[in-house]
């Protein structure tokens, strides 16, 4: 597989990623209508399609390998009041736990990738969308002027390395009817358009051709079980006391004492994130009861409750108290 690149935004023509695609303008219609809520913009730019489906109501999780274009998303959110989550991070190793999006949507991003990569990534999709969801993405066609042409140096059977402009050293994969079939072989086509674009200016005659799919995964549910966790007995370490700020974002405030749980380790590679409820002062430490995991989709780690031995909290009680971060992710508070 080949290594994931960023583009170089310095040399693209911004204004021209700014705004959002038809097809973007017509799913956020149609997946309002689904009921679909979640939604994965993978490889998202300068943030077109991440601001209009957050426009549009949708839980939206935000992902690129740029950090300009992450840094960007997030001026531009503070600019517009609006809210999604960012990540940055490679395409070939999605951050977020299985079944976690509703839809995902990928205009143009993953045919920047050599074949093995390609089917990589796909795979990645598949992890992460929810059984019976919907992924929507573009793939270079066989009969764009790049592969078609043959100026371009050759990866692989299906896969030439850009040499100018803003792409230049970046893979590109172009695909056949064919081929699309083997890489969706999971999914269900539900709609594939094959879309030419004649250049016209100037007298080079370049034709850019794309493949727009929109297909439905077929999966079963990966099962969640935290049977071994909720009403163990955990020791902690606060790391971020009641009364303080975040060390990144200092508009977080903790009203509630948060840390992690000596010796286990999280999704993440660190130590497992923990809240202690049912305690009104600052703690350095803490041993108590695991009442309850809150499991978050567009993340790696998880955040388990901890509460005093013999205490308890509702649903309702739970998230009152940890909402003031969790807002930012989607998930799902898990009991016995």
């Amino acid at each position: 597989m080949a290594e994931s690149k960023a583009w170089d935004w310095s040399k693209a023509q911004q204004g021209t990623w700014l705004h959002p695609s038809e097809d973007s303008i017509y799913l956020a219609e149609r997946w309002q209508a689904e009921g679909a809520y979640s939604v994965l913009d993978l490889g998202c730019g300068l943030g077109r399609h991440a601001l209009y489906f957050t426009q549009k109501g949708f839980k939206v999780t935000a992902l690129d390998l740029s950090p300009e274009s992450i840094a960007f998303n997030i001026e531009q959110q503070k600019k517009l009041g609006v809210d999604y989550l960012c990540k940055l991070a490679d395409m070939m190793a999605l951050p977020f736990a299985n079944d976690a999006f509703d839809r995902v949507f990928s205009y143009h991003v993953i045919s920047h990738q050599d074949t093995a990569g390609v089917k990589h990534v796909i795979d990645e999709i598949t992890r992460v969308l929810k059984p019976g969801g919907k992924v929507f993405l573009t793939l270079c066609s066989k009969e764009h002027y790049a592969f078609s042409e043959g100026s371009f140096p050759k990866l692989d059977e299906n896969t030439v390395l850009k040499t100018e402009g803003a792409e230049t050293d970046v893979p590109h994969f172009f695909a056949d009817k064919e081929l699309l079939k083997e890489l969706f072989a999971d999914y269900t086509f539900e709609q594939v358009r094959h879309i030419t674009e004649c250049e016209m200016k100037g007298d080079t005659g370049r034709e850019r051709s794309h493949f727009f799919i929109e297909a439905t995964v077929q999966k079963e549910a990966t099962p969640l079980d935290y049977s071994a966790v909720v009403g163990s007995t955990v020791k902690c370490t606060m790391d971020r006391p009641m009364g303080t700020t975040h060390p990144k974002y200092p508009d977080i405030y903790y009203p509630i004492n948060y840390g992690y749980v000596d010796g286990v380790m999280g999704g993440d590679g660190a130590e497992q994130d923990v809240y202690i409820l049912g305690v009104d002062t600052p703690l350095e430490t803490f041993t108590g009861t695991v009442i309850a995991v809150f499991h978050r989709y567009n993340d790696v780690e998880d955040s388990w409750i901890v509460a005093p031995e013999g205490m308890d909290f509702t649903d309702e009680e739970i998230w009152k108290q940890i909402s003031f971060q969790e807002k930012f992710f989607d998930g799902v508070l898990l009991r016995r």
